[in-house]
């Protein structure tokens, strides 16, 4: 300790002076007279204790918290008055875009909906790449004489929307594993799969399925092996459907227990272990914009909340539309970036946030009570208690409350905030139902996979699904529409409730005995005739060929034959 103050100059009796002041005032300078040295003591809180050496400029250093660089607020709050920023009304036309297609496709299928989503350009590029990584496998790989990838052949477009049309039916059908969908066992046969394409085939368009050239890696991007499939299916997404005026973002999570770096861990999800999407969705479930959190390593600079929601709703900024989100988000500074864009924010507010005013966070309330408060902006912060205390920030509303009945049918009354929010929020909720209905995923260890099939075969087809429903006015019910949506990309030419079959069945042959006396219906064997004629010729072979009474009833020319020539033919 005394070597701490002879470095400084000062004696014990100055340094207590220094910290009674310190205690009363928070900041004071103590000048010494060799070296002229400045020493301030900060709120320990905010910022850091900085010593200036007397060679540097006589000025105060200090150092600003992270919470203090950026953004400035707006604290002054003051009684609701109602005042809330006036932005451009919404005028757009929700529904699918373009119009022409409204008409072309009124009376449309569920596959003339998921063509939109997944076009065939973007089919003939999954083939083109998978057919690229099977060359490359086939090159490096060293493999058995007995591997079947030794029978490896080119894929085209047409193959692979059967092979997603058959993992969209294992979603519906399910079974333990995949080698049991080709069993004979009576208790797992199903001959369907067995009409479309081979066990061994579909394995190795399984194993070899890709969607981008491992040649054309990028070190900076974890997502590479499917950043052009999420882009083009993002742009197919937004070109073909116009947002209603309320939009919602939120996580979802698609299990995986696989390795990669970016897996996350939620507690609060019904799977704990799983790559985590940034979804913008509107109600019905539309999802208009997904984004894959790759860690916080590499985009740290934008997978922070606020920055999340901006490059989400970038394309939508400045047409009036309502975004609403939940507490993770939800910050004034969100709220009014919004506002300088066009748009409102809705939602729930964490009561740990800065710049809250205190008198709202700390209201002790009971149920049915509120407290609000609102700022120069326009923006209203409000607490309100039913069964517990919820809070929450809207730029586009006020206090106002309106009637409504709870599940029990009794009319009670709620905030609107809290009514257009509960409203608004289920768009992310609807669309994870709808994709968690006979959901064909199954366990990986491949995290791209996993990532592809979920964005083409579940939120492609919810998505088709909804631009089905909103065009053609009719309701489906999504299993439905996997079958449906399934048999038509299996079957080239589809037609409602026909038998699909990708070759021609096998048919039977069946010996049968002529009808008569034997006397009269006996009559040469042909294979036997055929054997005794290129050996002793005819005349020798008309005494040595046996005569029989049973036919082939398939053949075209319907042949006698014996039963060991029958077996040698069919």
């Amino acid at each position: 300790m005394n070597m701490l103050f002879d470095e400084l100059d000062l004696t014990l009796d100055d340094f207590r002076e220094i910290e009674h002041i310190e205690s009363q005032f928070r900041e004071t300078e103590s000048h010494s007279s060799d070296n002229e040295e400045v020493i301030r003591f900060p709120n320990r809180r905010a910022r850091k204790r900085c010593i200036v050496p007397s060679d540097t400029e006589d000025e105060e250093v200090l150092v600003p918290s992270p919470s203090e660089s950026g953004y400035t607020p707006n604290t002054e709050w003051h009684e609701p008055q109602g005042k809330q920023p006036k932005i451009i009304p919404y005028t757009e036309i929700s529904g699918l875009k373009p119009m022409h297609l409204r008409h072309a496709l009124a009376g449309g299928q569920p596959g003339d909906f998921y063509n939109l989503m997944v076009p065939e350009a973007l089919l003939e590029d999954i083939a083109r790449q998978t057919n690229i990584f099977a060359k490359q496998v086939l090159s490096k790989s060293r493999l058995s004489r007995q591997s079947r990838l030794h029978l490896w052949k080119d894929t085209d477009k047409t193959e692979i929307k059967k092979f997603f049309g058959l993992i969209i039916w294992m979603g519906l059908v399910k079974l333990p594993k995949l080698a049991l969908y080709w069993s004979n066992n009576p208790m797992y046969a199903q001959p369907f799969a067995k009409n479309i394409m081979s066990r061994n085939r579909f394995e190795i368009l399984l194993r070899m399925l890709h969607f981008s050239n491992n040649a054309e890696a990028r070190d900076n991007d974890r997502l590479w092996k499917i950043s052009n499939l999420l882009s083009t299916l993002n742009a197919n997404f937004a070109y073909h459907y116009t947002p209603n005026e309320y939009l919602c973002v939120d996580e979802s999570m698609i299990p995986f227990r696989g390795r990669v770096i970016f897996r996350q861990y939620n507690k609060q999800k019904r799977h704990k272990y799983g790559i985590k999407l940034f979804k913008l969705c509107t109600v019905p479930g539309y999802t208009w914009k997904i984004e894959v959190y790759s860690g916080k390593q590499l985009d740290s600079a934008f997978s922070t909340p606020t920055n999340v929601v901006l490059r989400l709703c970038e394309d939508l900024l400045g047409k009036g539309y309502s975004v609403f989100v939940d507490n993770w988000y939800t910050s004034l500074d969100l709220a009014e970036k919004l506002i300088d864009n066009e748009t409102h924010l809705i939602g729930t507010l964490r009561k740990n946030r800065k710049y809250l005013p205190k008198y709202v966070m700390e209201a002790q309330l009971k149920p049915g009570e509120f407290a609000a408060k609102e700022n120069s902006k326009g923006i209203t912060v409000m607490k309100w208690r039913d069964k517990r205390e919820v809070c929450l920030l809207s730029t586009k509303h006020s206090i106002g409350f309106i009637k409504t009945k709870n599940k029990r049918g009794i009319e009670v009354i709620k905030p609107k905030i809290i009514m257009d929010y509960n409203k608004a929020k289920a768009a992310v909720d609807l669309s994870d139902q709808m994709t968690a209905y006979s959901s064909p995923l199954r366990k990986s260890i491949k995290w791209y996979k996993k990532l592809a099939l979920e964005l083409l075969l579940n939120t492609a087809v919810v998505n088709a699904r909804v631009l089905y429903e909103a065009t053609t006015k009719k309701k489906i019910p999504i299993i439905e529409f996997r079958r449906k949506l399934s048999q038509q990309m299996i079957d080239s030419n589809p037609r409602d409730g026909a038998n699909i079959s990708c070759r021609p069945k096998r048919i039977k042959h069946s010996l049968v005995k002529a009808d008569g006396k034997a006397a009269t219906s006996r009559k040469f064997c042909v294979g036997c005739y055929k054997i005794n004629s290129q050996t002793h010729g005819r005349k020798i072979a008309k005494n040595k060929t046996k005569k029989v009474t049973t036919f082939c009833s398939v053949c075209p020319d319907k042949p006698y034959l014996c039963r060991l020539c029958f077996d040698k033919k069919h």
